[in-house]
C-alpha cells in the first residue's frame, strides 16, 4: 500500500546551497509532495505486525497505524521514565504526534485497531484503583471518628499526651488523600480541563483522536479565538504546570501529555493563519505524517489481520501499559556508550543544518531544533516496548537507538512536507506572480539569478514582509523552481548586508 515517493530526504530541502548539482524536474504549484514511507521494520515484531496487518486490512498507508502505535508506546510510557543523555538532560517519553489524512481514508478503523487495548487496560486500572478508593475512605472514616475522639480528649484533660495524639491524630488525616479514577486517554479537552486531568493524574493524559478537534480548541474554540498554549507547551517538556484558579490551585511536577490525531489536510490551511501556535513553539513539538492517499487503489476483499497478530498486539501492550502502572517514581534510562556516540553524531549531523540562511532546515529550523530530543524519546519508547519490566536495568542500545534515528529522518521529510502545505495555503498565488516576474524579466534571464531583494521590490504591494517573501521563495525552492546560491560575504569595510541569491531551473526560460 505505497506508491512511489517523487520527493526524499536526500533530494536538497529549502535553504540548501547546492547551485552545483543537477536540477530535479520541477513539481508544479499545487502539486502535492509525497514523503518516503514510515520505516516499520524499525518497530518491535509484536507492533510490524500489526501495523501491516491494519494496513493491508483497512488499504490506508502504513504510517497512520504507525503513528497511532507510537502514540499508544507513548500513552504507556509517559511520565513514567526518562531518558539521561548527558548531563542535565533528560527527555520524558511523551510524544506530539500529528498524521494528516483527507477524508473517507478510514482513520477511525486504523484508529480503532490501534488503540483498543489502551482502552482495555485503562478500565483494568479504574476497576483496581476503585478498590483502592475505597480503602481510602474507609481508612479516612476511621481516622475522622479517632480525630473527633482524640480532640475530645484533648479538651477534657488538657494532658501534654492526649494533646500530642490529637495532633498526630490531625496529622495522620489530612495526609489522606482519596484517588481519582484512573484516566489513561481523553478525546478532547480545552485547556483548563488538560491542567486538571494532569493534576489529578499524577502527570500522566493522552489526547487520543482520529480527527483534529483539539487543535480546533488549541486555537481558540472556547477562547474566542485566541490560542491558549501553556499546558500543551509545558506538559510536552515536562516543565512544572501551576495553575491558579478561584478556590482552586493545580501543581503538576512532571507532566506528561501525550497527543496522537489524524487531521485532515485543511486543518494545517487554518494551523498556518495562526502565527502564535508556530511563534510559541506548539507546532514545533509535533512530529508529522503525510502519508500517501490511498483512495481509489484499494481492494474490495483485502485480508484480514490475522487473530494471533491482534492477539499479541493486545496482550503485549496491556502487558506494558500495566507493567509500567506499577511504577510509583519515573525511573531514569541510560544510554549505551554506543548509542550516546549515535546521538552526538545525528546532533552534529543536524546542527549546521539549521544556519541561518543557508542551511537545509532553515525553514524548519524551530521544528528540527527539537529533533535529536525526539529522537532520544523515540528511542526510549522502542526500548521500553522490548523491557517494559526492567528497562531501568538496562541500557539504551545501539541498534535501538539507530531505528529511532531513521525513524527520525522519516519525521524530517514529513515536516516539510507539511510545513510546507502550511505555507502553500496562503502564499501559492504569490509564488505564482513571482514565478510570472522571474521568467518575463531580461536581467533574470540573462544571468539566470536574482536577490531576495529584487523580488521583494516585485512584490512589495503585496508582500506583507519579509518573512512572507521567504515563504515565496521556500515554496518555489521546494518545487524545483530556484535554489539558493552561498552566501556572498559581507564587505569588510562594513555597509549594507548582501541579499541573498537564487538561481532559477534553466526549464523556465525554455521556451522565452
Amino acid at each position: 500500500m505505497t506508491t512511489e515517493p517523487n520527493w526524499a530526504p536526500d533530494i536538497p530541502k529549502p535553504g540548501a546551497p547546492h547551485s552545483g548539482e543537477a536540477w530535479e524536474e520541477i513539481i508544479p504549484l499545487g502539486s502535492r509532495l509525497v514523503p518516503p514511507a514510515f520505516p516499520v521494520a524499525c518497530l518491535p515484531i509484536w507492533m510490524r505486525d500489526m501495523i501491516d496487518g491494519v494496513a493491508e486490512e483497512t488499504q490506508t498507508a502504513p504510517d497512520i497505524a504507525a503513528a497511532f502505535g507510537l502514540g499508544a508506546l507513548s500513552t504507556a510510557a509517559g511520565g513514567k521514565a526518562t531518558v539521561r543523555v548527558r548531563g542535565g538532560w533528560h527527555e520524558p517519553l511523551n510524544l506530539f504526534l500529528a498524521c494528516v489524512a483527507p477524508p473517507a481514508t478510514r482513520k477511525s478503523a486504523v484508529f480503532r485497531a490501534m488503540t483498543a487495548p489502551l482502552y482495555e487496560a485503562e478500565e483494568a486500572l479504574a476497576v483496581a484503583g476503585r478498590a483502592k478508593t475505597r480503602q481510602a475512605e474507609l481508612l479516612r472514616l476511621q481516622l475522622e471518628e479517632a480525630d473527633k475522639q482524640a480532640r475530645t480528649r484533648a479538651v477534657r484533660s488538657g494532658s501534654a499526651s492526649d494533646l500530642a495524639e490529637a495532633e498526630s491524630t490531625a496529622l495522620a488525616l489530612a495526609e489522606i488523600s482519596i484517588p481519582h479514577e484512573v484516566q489513561l486517554i481523553a478525546k478532547n479537552v480545552t485547556p483548563e480541563e488538560c491542567s486538571t486531568i494532569l493534576s489529578e493524574q499524577d502527570g500522566r493524559l493522552a489526547i487520543l483522536s482520529a480527527e483534529g478537534d483539539i487543535f480546533d480548541i488549541i486555537c481558540g474554540r472556547y477562547s474566542n479565538g485566541v490560542p491558549t498554549l501553556t499546558p500543551f507547551l509545558e506538559a510536552h517538556a515536562g516543565d512544572v504546570l501551576k495553575v491558579n484558579r478561584r478556590g482552586r490551585a493545580e501543581y503538576v511536577k512532571s507532566p506528561a501529555l501525550t497527543i496522537a490525531v489524524c487531521i485532515q489536510p485543511a486543518v494545517l490551511t487554518v494551523i498556518a493563519e495562526k502565527p502564535r501556535l508556530r511563534g510559541q513553539g506548539l507546532l514545533a513539538r509535533f512530529l508529522y505524517a503525510l502519508p500517501p492517499d490511498t483512495v481509489g487503489y484499494r481492494k474490495s476483499s483485502p485480508a484480514l489481520v490475522p487473530d494471533g497478530v491482534r492477539e499479541t498486539y493486545t496482550d503485549t501492550l496491556q502487558a506494558i501499559v500495566l507493567s509500567l502502572a506499577e511504577w510509583d517514581q519515573p525511573q531514569i534510562l541510560s544510554l549505551s556508550s554506543a548509542a550516546d556516540q549515535l546521538v552526538t553524531a545525528f546532533q552534529d549531523e543536524i546542527e549546521p543544518k539549521l544556519r541561518a540562511g543557508i542551511g537545509e532546515l532553515d525553514s524548519l529550523r524551530d521544528w528540527a531544533g527539537k529533533l535529536v530530543g525526539a529522537c532520544v524519546r523515540i528511542a526510549g519508547l522502542l526500548h521500553l516496548a522490548l523491557h517494559a519490566d526492567d528497562g531501568f536495568r538496562k541500557p539504551v542500545t545501539e541498534d535501538i537507538m539507530r531505528d529511532a534515528i531513521e525513524i527520525a529522518r522519516y519525521y524530517i521529510a514529513h515536516a516539510a512536507a507539511c510545513f510546507g502545505v502550511m505555507v502553500e495555503g496562503p502564499h501559492t498565488q504569490l509564488a505564482r506572480d513571482a514565478l510570472n516576474w522571474i521568467t518575463k524579466n531580461d536581467k533574470v534571464a540573462q544571468n539566470r539569478t536574482f536577490s531576495q531583494r529584487d523580488l521583494h521590490r516585485r512584490l512589495q504591494s503585496k508582500a506583507k514582509d519579509a518573512a512572507t517573501v521567504s515563504a515565496v521563495l521556500s515554496l518555489l525552492d521546494t518545487h524545483g523552481y530556484i535554489r539558493p546560491l552561498p552566501q556572498p560575504e559581507r564587505d569588510s569595510r562594513g555597509g549594507r548586508t548582501p541579499s541573498p541569491r537564487f538561481s532559477v531551473n534553466p526549464v523556465l526560460f525554455e521556451e522565452r
